[in-house]
């Protein structure tokens, strides 16, 4: 534009100083006698003529142009529309600062929140693979037009605005995330009840930064939600859902190195591309539910992982990460350990809390190859988990020395993500360990303890199988839709063992144990995502549903009591995304 406009001012300077020479050579030859009158009238009128042609020709160029950066930018639109969904917000940066280079015109970036993937994979489908990015600005790089500038670096803030309803068939009770490892059996009160609610705690807060030192590019991210701690009475006047941390990181790249320290994504959580933390790269489903879908292998925590890229589409990740050693308190403990730990409180048995004691942080590495074959993109990952648990007898109970217990749990995982069609992906993830079940969404125990022989004899620890798995389907039948169908279970395997202090069976999973002992839960999910209406610089508007039907099926049943608990589970959702 502002060539365009110099082009015009210099030509009507021109056009001006032929006409004041014309009108300098008249006069001249009107004042003497031995001027030579090269002016005349007809030779005026000759340069006026030829001066109007320049114009003439000058803006039939300038309208070419015109036209020419119209059907450009009607170009650049489209392959918005048609890339936006696959690679996201820095791949429309990066077109913004070629056209800008090449045509000196500014263009507003998509900075929705729906169908972003970054840059950095430059092996990556054409079309979506449905990573929506729910929860903000998960893309690597870039301003919006709400970044603020200081310098070099860029603040921008971020997030959505949700009006959410769901339904379930029975009153789980949970929020709005469903606790599938608790539903009710139909033959209970709640069970035999439904509930349905309003809700704003999916609207998120988001703040990201961005800054270059050298050839070291930093990335800063901080996101929160509405999904904290909720008081008693929480929803009788005020529905006073309170502010909760998500993710509060740092990532810094350079060359082939990548390193992140705060709390983040797992690095055992799935990806959609790559090893990385960022949210429109990693698999949490398309779902509303803020428990995500039966299997997911996930966590949010503080960690400090380093990765290394050996090209844009092979890279190599380890992460040490927050551990919690874990049974949930569905496991029974010998009746002496319930004693003798009561001042670490049951964190020692349940565990998530702070009194809780570690051995040592959890251990994740993960390879990721993201190939393209068959003209199709493919992620493919693996992963392995190295996790420990200990647990300590004391005097009181050996009447002796202080005995120890210390185990090593671990797991491995694996997962893809397959463009088998231009506008669908297949998706599978699977997961199996020893003392793994934290990440499953925390659905059953890592471990067990048991005292064998004698009510003097030491406590031991034992290490729970879990497994877990996920069959999806992403399909893109128009621009702005994405409908996912998705299938998968978790498994957890039982251990008992007798309590030698109340001559009872204790473990997980015994016969007679509460119903609370999961031997496996199920869910069926189908979820699509529209986009109403988006503009850039204002945001998008989106319609978001989901519909489940989940199962749990435990190890022990009271008799008269159905074979399983299910639920069927709705939600709705209508959403701003913020520019």
């Amino acid at each position: 534009m502002m060539r365009r406009i110099a082009v015009f001012l210099a030509i009507l300077v021109l056009a001006g100083r032929l006409e004041l020479d014309a009108q300098s050579s008249s006069r001249s030859s009107r004042k003497g006698e031995d001027s030579i009158p090269t002016d005349s009238p007809v030779n005026q009128s000759a340069a006026l003529d030829e001066i109007k042609a320049l114009l003439r020709e000058q803006a039939r160029l300038l309208q070419t142009q015109q036209h020419q950066l119209e059907r450009q930018q009607a170009e650049i639109d489209e392959l918005r529309r048609q890339v936006a969904p696959q690679k996201g917000a820095e791949i429309l940066a990066a077109i913004d600062q070629e056209y800008d280079a090449a045509k000196d015109a500014a263009l507003l970036r998509n900075a929705s929140l729906s169908f972003t993937r970054p840059i950095h994979q430059t092996n990556v489908s054409p079309v979506v693979t449905a990573a929506i990015a729910q929860a903000g600005k998960g893309t690597e790089t870039g301003d919006s037009p709400l970044s603020i500038h200081f310098g070099k670096a860029s603040l921008t803030p971020g997030g959505c605005v949700d009006f959410t309803s769901y339904y379930r068939s029975a009153d789980v009770g949970s929020g709005l995330g469903t606790s599938f490892g608790t539903i009710p059996y139909s033959n209970t009160v709640l069970g035999g009840l439904s509930e349905t609610h309003f809700t704003a705690q999916g609207s998120r807060l988001s703040l990201r930064a961005d800054e270059t030192f050298g050839s070291v590019r930093v990335f800063g991210y901080a996101e929160a939600d509405f999904n904290g701690y909720l008081p008693p009475n929480g929803y009788v006047s005020t529905n006073s859902d309170s502010l909760r941390l998500r993710v509060y990181f740092t990532d810094l790249k350079r060359s082939r190195w990548e390193l992140l320290a705060g709390q983040s994504w797992s690095m055992l959580t799935p990806n959609r591309v790559g090893v990385s933390p960022f949210l429109s790269e990693i698999y949490n489903t398309l779902h509303l539910d803020s428990n995500y879908q039966v299997g997911l292998t996930y966590a949010r925590q503080t960690q400090i992982r380093a990765v290394y890229h050996f090209t844009d589409n092979l890279a190599l990740g380890l992460s040490a990460e927050n551990p919690q050693q874990f049974s949930g308190g569905a496991a029974t403990f010998p009746a002496l350990f319930n004693t003798t730990q009561t001042d670490l409180g049951s964190s020692s048995g349940a565990g998530g809390g702070t009194a809780t004691p570690n051995v040592h942080p959890d251990l994740i590495g993960k390879l990721s190859l993201d190939p393209r074959w068959g003209n199709r993109a493919w992620h493919l990952e693996t992963a392995g988990l190295l996790t420990g648990v200990g647990i300590l007898t004391p005097a009181s109970v050996t009447k002796g020395p202080v005995a120890k217990d210390t185990r090593e749990g671990g797991g491995v995982s694996a997962a893809a993500n397959i463009e088998a069609g231009r506008t669908l992906h297949i998706i599978a993830t699977g997961f199996w360990s020893d003392g793994g079940g934290r990440y499953i969404g925390g659905l059953g125990p890592a471990f067990v303890v048991a005292q064998r022989d004698s009510t003097t004899s030491a406590f031991s620890a034992q290490m729970i199988h879990a497994g877990s798995f996920i069959a999806g389907a992403e399909w893109r039948p128009t621009r702005n839709t994405v409908i996912a169908l998705t299938y998968s279970g978790a498994y957890f395997a039982r251990s008992f063992s007798f309590d030698p202090s109340t001559r009872t069976l204790i473990g997980y999973g015994y016969p007679g144990s509460a119903n609370s002992n999961n031997r496996s839960v199920q869910e069926g999910t189908l979820a699509t995502q529209t986009k109403l209406w988006t503009r850039p610089g204002y945001g998008s508007v989106q319609v978001i549903t989901q519909s489940s039907y989940i199962a749990r099926s435990p190890w022990s049943l009271n008799p008269g009591s159905p074979s399983s608990a299910r639920v069927f589970v709705g939600y709705a959702n209508l959403r701003y995304v913020l520019p």
